[in-house]
């Protein structure tokens, strides 16, 4: 008598392989669109700078928060919480301008990014900001992949 179809451990041993397979392609794709968010939320800590930088040549202040921005200096679609749920802040003095975020903890590190972009450690998070003075007006960060240098 010939036997028709695959055995329990047969099919047993399939569903383990296409399983562990499985798992390993959701677990890249949900670091891959951690990685594009990070990268986002750089842009979006760039362009928040330029626009307080021309806040800053038209008031001669620069602004209280992301808030004062809208609608002539940010797009309507910026908003003031980057993909992760953390606030963009605002702190500046007379001399310059910080415009600084939270981000998981080592999805961003000090290598990845020039100069501009600082990383600093708080504990399950990292805190990403930016730093400017008011005489700068065009910042000429250039994104390539995950990197940012100065032009």
């Amino acid at each position: 008598m010939k036997r028709r179809g695959f055995s329990l451990a047969e099919l047993s041993l399939v569903f383990i392989v296409a399983s562990v397979f499985l798992a390993a392609v959701v677990c890249s794709a949900a670091k891959i669109r951690q990685a594009a968010s990070a990268q986002r939320v750089i842009e979006e800590l760039n362009a928040i700078a330029v626009a307080s930088s021309g806040y800053y040549s038209e008031h001669g202040a620069w602004p209280a928060s992301s808030a004062d921005l809208r609608p002539g200096y940010l797009t309507q679609q910026s908003t003031a919480v980057n993909p992760f749920g953390n606030a963009y802040i605002i702190t500046s003095n007379a001399f310059s301008l910080s415009v600084s975020t939270l981000l998981p903890k080592g999805l961003v590190s000090g290598k990845s990014y020039g100069s501009e972009v600082v990383v600093i450690n708080q504990g399950s998070n990292d805190l990403i900001s930016i730093t400017t003075p008011p005489e700068t007006r065009t910042w000429k960060l250039k994104y390539e992949k995950k990197y940012i240098y100065k032009e």
